[in-house]
């Protein structure tokens, strides 16, 4: 093109533009984008990035020229600088805010060597996983905002064949209404194997709870013995312990094993073994011991015994108790001396009794937990195939493989409760379901609104300050309003009441409200301003220590204070508070790693070399060598762990018996992989102990550079700029609304709630129908709900400064940005011909570009055939499962037949949107996402060789023509 005149060049590039089809200019225009996004984010990266950046911040002009932001730059300047919360304050308070604040913590926060450190399960940094997910939005809000000259033509039109958009049909799938209820058969019996959920090829159930009668520790064949016999049964003994513990009960555990022979069938083998508590403890102590680091990252706690579980009354007690005044069967909440205590279980209320009758479903809410402890730890197979686990589950003296009648009917009435908290679940989800089809036919007019007028938000919104109660609310309104009840109610039953650790939430709930002084609080709110409270006790917390001395009279705290802010470097109480959680955790780590390389790993040094690396490994400052490494582990399909340990890019350097040595990692890595019985644990062990190091170094850099962070002023300063530039202006509008009094309603609230919850818990929901469940869990919110909005209406009426409908209107604008180029498409036109530099290579160009939008549609098919086959890998789903899959179901529906097209956003973006937070998803651990990181990776590189060069040229010219087309929208 060299001796071609400029008007035949402009000639030449209109045309190369004018043969694109729909499809290829919109790709085209995406990838630019996305160019374009990368590299401001790259940009933000830099120390001076906010020099770069320009104003607000501080900068000098010939940097701002030569680093031009289009993109960022109008994204700050419409949405973030001038969030409601930040513009309510005075524009000296925002200019020192920008400047003073998050300018200097940006460029502290941005000098560190943060980006290198490693997510425990994800093969990208964090600095990097956080900016795919931040280009990734910003590129949808762009892509949609944007168009080209037939991009409207793609928006509306099917562009895509049927197999292409077929394999996205389940992601995008909103079902209106509930589909299938949940089958209550899904339980199964204790020999029904099929219906079983296995986790590593093993089920553990606690089927039933056995009443040991004797106080001797003894089991329940014992029971007949005399009590005066002073040759008691010898006592049962812990696997573990060879002194006798004292028992009243034993969790009757049922293990059922699934193997597969030559032909696909499955065969199962199944028995029963009690255990009492203690031999639970043992297990968690000894599991602990021999796998520190997996047991203290991996693995939640062992659920502690609870007061209030010994069972409910007889039917027919329950039913008399019934007959008295609702506040003379339970305690209330309301007096101030809160204790658990208050709480009068069912099994209490009789205990003055001669005789007490046994009570029924005994340490039932302690079963559940157990069960659920034990579920977590089989998902780890180094524990199921140890040792420890093995004597937990395997006494040949202790199992049996029947139950006896007591032990059946003891079973029949816990699967019978389970049955009836499953049921009531679904009681939910059908009147959830019903307020979700009324709210759908109310929103049919609402969405037309909004789709033609961004600001029918605001008129929805400006209907709280015309409605003082719910009864005068618009049928939509009103509608949601129920909708949100039975959402949170729902929830509710199923975090306290329904699931295997909801006994151990309700109680530290509890003991939360009564110990919480509602009073002071009261009494302060009332009689103080809270917007200067709170701000005294934010200057309290991040007051420098060499600012404020306490008294020295007879108090050592002063000392005591000072010694701390030595050791920790802590500059105030805040971040004294978090450094402090913070050396609690990084003592526990060096502790699991000393222990590691003392004892698991001390092999004559001859572990050192590779030990070493590790450490290297993680404290690379240089971030490339980190990617280089990961990427030789994708290409290769080789483990990360293993690609360190092997790779020239890290010291020291490997000698001959280092590579034997490596041969014999690598094997234990291959029965690491495959462990399915004993053996293969013990050949693996070497292996795990070296990535449980890693991991647990992994934890402590994090921790570490947590630590260093808030040991810097800047972020203590951050941290009482925000909670100034946020809190006041929201405390100026609660200032005006008699919070006190608001208060004094939720603690009403939390007490009619709590007390509501407790009576099920402990009696009531054992008894009542689902319906009648349903119906008192909603009553709550039925008698608060006029409060609530009571204060939600007083509070849109005092806000004097509008801040509540700014934030409307903050929002209604990003709906407005997006409807633009259906009002005035030429206002946020991209004209790719002005964009379109002189030497481009036609031939070249499209075949780059097709190039392009091939490998997306193969990404998007090989991201659905993960999931679909991540999905079939489930196999089983147990009942809760199938309640939780019923929830999103019927969730999904609540805006049922509405799409992104409706507000303008291709659902093809929308769905590599959604791939792209699966795909970060994914971790390397499993088989299945190795396979997913090998292809992906093979895909860039395929990519990458074909070449982007053609489409890089566009980008000179485009951040010019952005610059000019963003300002006029703006």
């Amino acid at each position: 093109m060299a001796n071609t005149t400029p008007e035949i060049v402009i000639e030449m590039n209109n045309d190369i533009i004018n043969e694109l089809n729909p499809t290829q200019e919109h790709f085209l225009k995406k990838y630019l984008l996305e160019n374009r996004l990368t590299h401001e984010l790259h940009l933000l990266s830099q120390p001076n990035c906010c020099q770069l950046f320009g104003p607000p911040f501080k900068y000098t002009p010939d940097q701002m020229e030569e680093y031009q932001f289009p993109l960022l730059r109008f994204f700050f300047n419409s949405f973030i600088g001038t969030f409601p919360f930040i513009v309510s304050n005075k524009a000296e308070d925002q200019l020192s805010f920008w400047q003073d604040t998050v300018q200097e913590f940006l460029e502290s926060f941005n000098s560190k060597d943060i980006s290198d450190s490693q997510e425990r399960q994800d093969n990208t940094t964090k600095r990097r996983q956080i900016n795919k997910k931040m280009l990734s939005s910003l590129l949808l809000f762009f892509n949609s905002m944007l168009i080209t000259r037939q991009d409207l033509e793609y928006l509306h039109n099917e562009h895509l064949k049927p197999s292409e958009t077929g394999a996205l049909d389940k992601i995008r799938k909103k079902p209106s209404s509930l589909e299938n209820g949940v089958s209550l058969e899904d339980f199964g019996g204790l020999d029904e194997y099929e219906k079983m959920k296995f986790t590593n090829d093993l089920n553990l159930n606690i089927v039933a709870v056995k009443h040991i009668k004797e106080q001797n520790g003894s089991g329940s064949d014992s029971a007949g013995a005399s009590r005066w016999n002073i040759f008691k049964e010898v006592s049962r003994l812990s696997p573990y312990n060879s002194n006798p513990v004292r028992h009243n009960y034993e969790f009757v555990i049922q293990f059922t094993k699934r193997e597969t022979d030559k032909e696909g069938t499955y065969h199962y083998t199944s028995y029963f073994i009690p255990r009492p508590y203690h031999d639970f403890k043992k297990l968690e102590h000894d599991l602990k011991k021999k796998y520190p680091g997996l047991m203290s990252t991996d693995v939640p706690k062992l659920p502690q015994k609870l007061k209030r579980d010994d069972g409910v009354l007889k039917k027919r007690d329950f039913e008399s108790s019934q007959s008295l005044p609702r506040s003379d069967s339970f305690d209330t909440l309301e007096n101030d001396n809160h204790d658990d205590s208050s709480f009068k279980t069912a099994s209490s209320s009789n205990s003055t009794s001669a005789t007490p009758e046994p009570q029924s479903l005994a340490r039932e809410k302690l079963r559940l937990a157990l069960r659920g402890y034990l579920n977590n730890l089989i998902k780890h197979n180094e524990i199921i195939h140890s040792d420890v686990f093995h004597h937990f589950v395997f006494n040949p003296h202790l199992q049996y493989g029947k139950l006896s009648p007591t032990e059946v009917q003891d079973y029949e009435n816990r699967l019978q409760h389970e049955k009836a908290k499953a049921e009531t679940q679904f009681e939910f989800q059908k009147q959830t379901a019903n307020a979700i089809l009324e709210l759908g036919k109310n929103f049919d007019e609402f969405k037309q609104k909004l789709i033609m007028n961004p600001e029918a938000l605001t008129e929805i919104f400006e209907e709280i300050g015309k409605s003082p109660k719910v009864e005068n609310l618009s049928p939509l309104l009103k509608t949601f309003v129920e909708w949100s009840k039975l959402e949170v109610a729902a929830t509710l039953y199923q975090v306290f009441l329904s699931v295997d650790n909801s006994s151990e939430w309700l109680s530290k709930c509890r003991k939360f409200h009564a110990l919480f002084p509602y009073n002071i609080v009261y009494g302060i709110l009332k009689f103080t301003n809270p917007m200067k409270m709170v701000s005294r006790i934010i200057d309290l917390l991040l007051a420098n220590f060499p600012s404020f001395s306490l008294p020295s009279f007879g108090f050592s705290g002063s000392k005591e204070l000072s010694d701390a802010s030595k050791s920790t470097k802590a500059r105030n109480l805040l971040s004294l508070m978090f450094i402090m959680l913070l050396d609690e955790d990084l003592n526990d780590f060096k502790k699991e790693l000393k222990n590691l390389k003392e004892e698991k790993l001390s092999g004559n040094m001859k572990y050192e070399p590779f030990l070493q690396r590790i450490e290297n490994y993680v404290n690379i400052v240089d971030d490339s060598v980190v990617e280089e490494i990961k990427e030789d582990s994708r290409d290769s399909g080789k483990d990360l762990l293993l690609t360190l340990l092997s790779t020239d890019s890290l010291e020291p350097v490997l000698n001959a018996q280092d590579q034997n040595t490596y041969n014999d990692i690598a094997r234990s890595y291959e029965s690491y992989e495959e462990i399915d019985d004993k053996e293969k644990l013990s050949e693996s062990e070497l292996y795990f102990n070296l990535k449980q190091y890693w991991l647990i170094l992994l934890r402590k850099k994090d921790k570490d550079l947590m630590k260093q962070l808030w040991q810097e002023p800047e972020l203590t300063k951050l941290i009482k700029k925000f909670l100034t530039i946020f809190y006041q202006p929201l405390m100026r509008v609660f200032a005006k609304c008699d919070i006190h009094l608001v208060f004094k309603d939720f603690q009403r609230f939390m007490d009619d709630l709590l007390n509501e919850l407790t009576q099920l818990s402990e009696g009531d929901m054992y008894y009542m129908s689902p319906f009648e469940i349903f119906e008192r869990s909603r009553a709550v919110f039925d008698r608060h709900e006029n409060v609530l909005w009571g204060f939600i209406h007083n509070l849109y009426v005092k806000d004097d400064e509008k801040l509540f409908l700014n934030i409307i209107k903050w929002i209604e604008k990003f709906l407005f940005m997006l409807r633009i180029k259906f009002t005035d498409p030429q206002k946020v036109t991209i004209d790719l011909k002005a964009a379109m530099p002189q030497d481009v290579d036609q031939n070249i160009l499209f075949q780059q570009l097709n190039q392009k939008i091939s490998k997306t549609l193969q990404k998007r098919a090989i991201l659905k055939h993960y999931l679909n086959k991540k999905a079939q890998s489930d196999e089983v789903v147990n009942t809760q499962d199938a309640i939780d899959n019923q929830w999103n179901y019927v969730n999904d529906g609540m805006l049922p037949e509405i799409s992104g097209g409706d507000f303008g956003i291709n659902d093809d973006d929308i769905d590599d949107f959604n791939l792209l937070h699966k795909e970060s998803e994914a971790n390397a651990d499993s088989a299945l996402d190795k396979d997913l990181h090998m292809k992906l990776s093979k895909l860039e590189k395929e990519l990458d060789a074909f070449g982007t060069s053609e489409i890089d040229k566009f980008d000179d010219l485009l951040r010019t023509h952005l610059d000019d087309l963003l300002t006029k929208i703006q």
